[in-house]
């Protein structure tokens, strides 16, 4: 009776082994992204049952304790397309080095382009930068000067009978509208007055701009990254409009550090530009109110053109007509006492040393 009893308990274990061997493991978790860990582990389980039946006393109060242990394989495997399963799928990398900032990435457009924003990912906007920097050449001077007000100048023609200004016949005032006076051998001009013409400077000064070749947006990561590897922060991707690339940065010209950011680019924050020209100045115009000439028409009404031209300083001038006008004075020269040069430098400033993965 004893020995039935424990041949039909057999097949209980069995049942027991087979439920517990068939139940799939739970796959492992990291904590801090919810993600499931890659690798390869085991479990242990260990199946204790006890029977009141026993195959070696005839004591039927004593129990009989099986003890089966087996071991569950757990093995995944993660496509390495995928990316490091603590980052959600993103990239394990690098912390930026003590005294630079990121890790970072860099958008890279022409001057005057629209730059793309930064993302949640990459919330926080580094600096603006310039990029390929170019001497554009110092400024190009010029200067020209303009009468602006003649002299204050007052005149009389006096007219003669016979040439060499023989036999006075009368005098007429002049100015620049036309007079009507008979002049049948010769004539003398007298210009009189007070003070000289005006001159106003005009100075031409054309600075070239700096022909930058790139603007370069920048967009760092969040502080509160989640930690990966061993001692790595977990990256996402590089978002549309950004280059491939992550980046470390800092103010100045600097080594890159050693380690995995080594490739080295110098931007820039903008230009020292004191580029410029010296003063252009202006002489007196002309000597005085001798600068003044008058016309002599051979008709009435000033009619046609001049037929002699009187000069100031009471110079004889054989000539026969009928009318005069002054010249308004504003013919006299003003010359350009001191021609304007390039002055000054341009130089780009504002370093930021960025050192990249690639």
């Amino acid at each position: 009776m004893r020995d039935s009893f424990l041949f039909q308990s057999l097949p209980f274990f069995s049942g027991a082994l087979a439920f517990v061997a068939g139940c799939s493991p739970k796959t492992p978790v990291d904590e801090t992204s919810g993600t499931d860990v890659t690798g390869t582990s085991s479990a242990s389980t260990t199946i204790t049952s006890t029977d009141a039946s026993s195959s070696s006393t005839d004591d039927p109060s004593a129990t009989v304790t099986t003890t089966v242990s087996t071991t569950l394989d757990t093995s995944t495997t993660i496509d390495p397309d995928t990316g490091d399963p603590a980052c959600g799928g993103g990239t394990c990398g690098n912390p930026a080095e003590a005294d630079w900032s990121g890790p970072a990435i860099i958008a890279r457009l022409p001057v005057g382009s629209d730059l793309p924003s930064c993302t949640p990912e990459y919330p926080d906007a580094g600096p603006t930068l310039l990029d390929g920097y170019v001497d554009p050449g110092p400024a190009t001077c010029d200067c020209t000067c303009e009468l602006t007000q003649a002299p204050n100048c007052n005149g009389s023609v006096t007219a003669y009978q016979t040439a060499n200004c023989g036999q006075w016949l009368n005098s007429a005032q002049v100015s620049a509208n036309c007079s009507n006076i008979s002049i049948p051998g010769s004539a003398q001009f007298y210009a009189y007055g007070q003070g000289l013409g005006i001159c106003d400077e005009n100075e031409i000064e054309e600075v070239p701009p700096i022909p930058w070749e790139a603007t370069i947006r920048s967009c760092r990561v969040p502080d509160n990254l989640l930690d990966c590897g061993d001692g790595g922060v977990c990256l996402p991707a590089q978002p549309e409009g950004f280059e491939d690339n992550w980046c470390i940065y800092r103010q100045g010209d600097f080594d890159c550090p050693a380690g995995p950011y080594p490739n080295k680019s110098v931007f820039w924050s903008g230009a020292e530009d004191s580029r410029g020209c010296s003063e252009c100045t202006c002489g007196s115009a002309g000597t005085s109110c001798n600068t003044q000439t008058v016309d002599v028409f051979a008709a009435p009404d000033c009619e046609g053109e001049p037929i002699a031209t009187l000069a100031g300083g009471n110079v004889c001038t054989n000539v026969t007509g009928l009318s005069i006008a002054a010249s308004s004075g504003k013919s006299a020269a003003c010359p350009v006492t001191a021609i304007p040069e390039p002055e000054g430098t341009v130089a780009a400033q504002g370093e930021f040393t960025f050192c990249c993965v690639n």
